[in-house]
C-alpha cells in the first residue's frame, strides 16, 4: 500500500508516472509511485531512467509525453515542463507516458516483395534468397468469443505455417473443433489484455490488423516477419488498437454485400493469401535465374545423350 498525498502545505505533492504501449488505453497503463515530490523535483524527474526501473526496454521503445499546453504528445529530450504533469483523482500529479515502437531509420519497406540484399536494421525485412526462411507469421484473435472459431483458426494456422497462435484477453483451452490437436504442433500463447500483448510481440514483427475498411487483401504484400490481429466476432478491433497496427487490411466482398466474415474464415483466408503471394514469388525469382533462351526439355538434356539422340547410335 502506498502512503496518500502529503499535505500540500509542505510544498509536497504525491506524483506517478502513467505509461502505455501502442495500441493500449489509459485505463490499462502501468504506473510508476514516484512519492512526494516538489515541483522542482518533478521537472527535474528523468523519464528514461523511471521507466528502465519499471523494465521498460529503451533500445526497443520510445516514449513520447503529453504536453498539456501544447495539447500533443512530444519527446522528452527538452526536459519536462510545468505542462506535462496534470491533476489526477486524490490530489495526486500524474505524467502520461505513450511508447511507440522504434523503426529502422532507413525507413524501408518491410514487404515479402522487397528486392534481394543483405539483411540490415532489426526488422531484419529484405526477402531472404530462394529456398530460405522467408520470415515467420503468427495470428491470434483479440476479445474472442466463439471457443470453436480459436480451434478452427489454429488449425489453420498449423496447416499453413505459423510459428504460433494466440488469444488477447480470454483463457485458451482444448476445442472440440481442432480435430489436428495442433496444440502438439505449435504454441498457443495468452495474452491478459491488450497491453501485455502489445509488450511481448516478437522483436522485429510487424502488426497487421485485420478489420472492416483496410487496404483490400489483393493489393497487400505481406511483411516478412507479421504478426496478424483478428477482432472479436461482434466489436472488431477499434480505433486506437488499428492505429497501433502497421497495416489495417480488410477482405473484399462481392457488390454491395457485406464484408463480414467470420473470424476463423478470415485468418484462413489471409494466411492462404501469404503463402500463394510466397510461392508466386519464388517461381518469379527461380525463373528470373534461368539462362537466356534455355528451352526445356533439349537445353537441360546432357551432351553425350543430346548427341546420341541426333545420330541415332
Amino acid at each position: 500500500m502506498t502512503a496518500g498525498p502529503p499535505d500540500s502545505s509542505d510544498g509536497l505533492s504525491h506524483h506517478v508516472l502513467r505509461y502505455i504501449y501502442p495500441g493500449s488505453t489509459p485505463k490499462n497503463g502501468r504506473i510508476i509511485d514516484l512519492g512526494a515530490r516538489s515541483a522542482a523535483g518533478a521537472l527535474e524527474l528523468s523519464v528514461d531512467d523511471t521507466l528502465r526501473s519499471d523494465d521498460v526496454d529503451l533500445e526497443r521503445w520510445r516514449p513520447r509525453v503529453y504536453d498539456n499546453a501544447l495539447e500533443g504528445w512530444r519527446l522528452p529530450g527538452d526536459g519536462l515542463t510545468a505542462a506535462c504533469w496534470m491533476d489526477a483523482p486524490g490530489g495526486t500529479r500524474r505524467c502520461e507516458v505513450a511508447l511507440e515502437e522504434r523503426r529502422r531509420a532507413n525507413g524501408a519497406s518491410t514487404s515479402l516483395a522487397d528486392s534481394e540484399g543483405e539483411e540490415t536494421g532489426w526488422e531484419n525485412a529484405r526477402a531472404p534468397p530462394p529456398g530460405s526462411q522467408n520470415g515467420f507469421f503468427a495470428i491470434g484473435i483479440y476479445n474472442g468469443k466463439n471457443e470453436n472459431n480459436l480451434g478452427t483458426l489454429w488449425r489453420s494456422a498449423f496447416q499453413l505455417g505459423a510459428a504460433y497462435a494466440f488469444v488477447i484477453g480470454r483463457r485458451f483451452k482444448k476445442e472440440t473443433s481442432d480435430t489436428t490437436k495442433t496444440w502438439t504442433q505449435i504454441p498457443m500463447y495468452e495474452y491478459e489484455n491488450w497491453d501485455v500483448f502489445a509488450r511481448s510481440a516478437p522483436f522485429g514483427a510487424v502488426l497487421v490488423g485485420v478489420e472492416m475498411g483496410g487496404e483490400p487483401l489483393v493489393t497487400f504484400e505481406h511483411p516478412r516477419n507479421a504478426v496478424y490481429v483478428l477482432g472479436s466476432e461482434d466489436t472488431g478491433l477499434n480505433t486506437t488498437q488499428l492505429r497501433a497496427c502497421r497495416h489495417h487490411i480488410a477482405l473484399p466482398s462481392v457488390g454491395d454485400r457485406s464484408p463480414s466474415y467470420n473470424v476463423a474464415v478470415t485468418g484462413a483466408i489471409i494466411m492462404y493469401d501469404r503463402e500463394l503471394k510466397r510461392r508466386a514469388r519464388e517461381r518469379a525469382l527461380s525463373a528470373s535465374r534461368r539462362p537466356p533462351n534455355r528451352r526445356d526439355g533439349i537445353d537441360s538434356v546432357k551432351p553425350r545423350e543430346l548427341n546420341h539422340a541426333r545420330t541415332g547410335a
